[in-house]
């Protein structure tokens, strides 16, 4: 008898996970097609459906294994024992993250210091690092507040909720920008767009710049490809930009000359964008740092150009991943009003139960 109750039970955890599973199975393949179906890959989309394809995938997966082992004698033991696994190491990588990556900052950024321009810009990473680090102290110091006192760890709770929405908006833009990098390896264009950078001692290439225009003549494919550099003469510059990208295409990686086209009047990656459209009139490849691709799509899409896939040349790792994170930044700042209202809205919420919290304290015997 007892044993038939416990097979019952079995039977409908199975019946259960089953359906759950089907309903998971279903939207993962209803998020790849979704997925599939962008006519358009410059855009955040690509990464938030890119996540919930993967979440969705992971956790049907789960579901599968464990419907066919629940039937087994002590099937239901090993998968939650499985699944308490996969939470121990989702949690251990996330505190791994926690401290490498705000180490792996002040490193990285400590060597870009050293070896490029010596700014204050440079330096915003690790003391945006140590801000949050500081912020993580106290909140931590609010668990052992005294009761009447609960309100203000109550509004504590901004920190973790905030962080963990930064958290998604990243999750986003690094799976749109690593889904996008994928997807266009294979796109092609009668026209290469290379966009400028600042030059040294205004007029020689730097290595940041020359890896974009190896990018640039490497990816091409006949003896009809034409090479656009573009980039205009700053205040500090001898020449164009656009100038000595056509002499180092030249002379260092001798691609000829006549087969290059000179955009000489932008100062920023839209007028790059915008310029160099103006210029050729046909859709086109545009070649900038891979850390700066997305970005540069996005732009592109923005303004409505037909630049629909970037590439990227190599950056070392030191300048890379910094220089991503500050991408990052860039572009939830095309879109401040939408996260100024999402941040309202956390704060104002939190604000609410601490006021209800402290009402009840003194007033609610």
């Amino acid at each position: 008898m007892g044993n038939d109750i416990v097979n019952n039970n079995d039977f409908g955890f199975f019946v259960v996970g089953l359906i759950l599973t089907a309903i998971f199975a279903f939207m993962s393949l209803f998020f790849w097609w979704k997925r599939k179906r962008l006519r358009d890959l410059r855009t955040l989309t690509l990464g938030r459906l890119t996540f919930l394809y993967l979440f969705c995938l992971l956790v049907s997966l789960n579901g599968l294994l464990g419907s066919m082992l629940v039937l087994t004698d002590g099937g239901r033991s090993i998968w939650l024992f499985l699944l308490g696994i996969e939470v121990v190491v989702f949690m251990i990588f996330s505190m791994f993250l926690g401290l490498v990556i705000p180490l792996g900052i002040v490193i990285l950024t400590v060597k870009m210091w050293r070896r490029e321009t010596r700014t204050v810009a440079n330096l915003l990473l690790p003391i945006v690092v140590l801000f949050f680090l500081v912020i993580d102290g106290i909140f931590l110091a609010m668990g052992n507040l005294p009761e009447h006192w609960q309100w203000l760890a109550v509004l504590s709770w901004v920190f973790p909720l905030l962080s963990l929405y930064l958290t998604w908006q990243f999750t986003v833009f690094f799976l749109s920008s690593w889904v996008y990098g994928r997807r266009t390896r294979k796109v092609e264009a009668a026209f290469h767009v290379v966009l400028g950078a600042g030059l040294i001692d205004g007029e020689r290439v730097g290595i940041l710049l020359g890896n974009r225009i190896k990018a640039a003549v490497q990816a091409v494919r006949d003896d009809q490809t034409i090479v656009v550099f573009s980039g205009g003469q700053g205040t500090d510059e001898k020449i164009s930009e656009a100038s000595a990208m056509q002499k180092y295409a030249h002379e260092e990686l001798g691609f000829p000359s006549e087969r290059t086209l000179l955009e000489e009047k932008s100062r920023t990656t839209y007028e790059n964008l915008v310029f160099s459209s103006e210029l050729i009139k046909a859709r086109f490849l545009f070649f900038t740092s891979d850390y700066h691709v997305f970005r540069a799509a996005l732009f592109a899409a923005a303004l409505g150009l037909e630049a629909e896939g970037g590439r990227g040349g190599k950056t070392a790792m030191y300048y890379r991943v910094p220089a991503f994170i500050r991408e990052f930044i860039a572009v939830l700042n095309t879109e401040k009003k939408k996260h100024m209202i999402w941040v309202a809205t956390i704060i104002g919420l939190l604000f609410i139960i601490a006021m209800i919290q402290l009402f009840l304290y003194y007033y609610v015997p």
